[in-house]
């Protein structure tokens, strides 16, 4: 059942994950979720689920601003505002608006990159397994 659960939240849309699907998840599915979303993948699976709701959502807040979008961000967003997304990533949250605006920015990119490193390296590790032959 676990498998099947993993198997339809990776083809899910981030933004139409349920709490509920990630309760159905293992702690090592878990971990393999946090690795692709480029954030710790330690802790049990309490925290491992309520690590990956709270990254899915401010992924999905700053999923519409480029990488040079630090204007629009700061603008979008009173400093109270960003001041709360900066201390839910966990990032230092400078004293004006533009620095915790580009601060979320450079942790949202951080994250894409180490989450694409973990899915490449799990496809070499994919690649190098051996796998059955045709039947027929």
């Amino acid at each position: 059942m676990s498998r099947d659960a993993y198997r339809l939240l990776y083809r899910t849309p981030v933004a139409e994950w349920t709490e509920e699907a990630l309760g159905l998840l293992t702690a090592e599915e878990l971990g393999a979720i946090c690795q692709l979303l480029g954030v710790a993948h330690s802790g049990t699976k309490a925290g491992r689920r309520a690590r990956i709701w709270r990254v899915r959502h401010l992924r999905l807040v700053l999923a519409g601003y480029a990488t040079d979008g630090v204007a629009a961000l700061a603008a979008n967003y009173t400093t109270a505002e960003l001041l709360a997304l900066c201390r839910a990533a966990d990032v230092y949250a400078g004293s004006t608006k533009y620095a915790r605006a580009a601060a979320l920015l450079q942790w949202r990119n951080g994250c894409r990159l180490r989450g694409q490193e973990a899915l490449d390296e799990a496809q070499a590790a994919a690649q190098t397994r051996p796998r059955q032959s045709r039947l027929l």
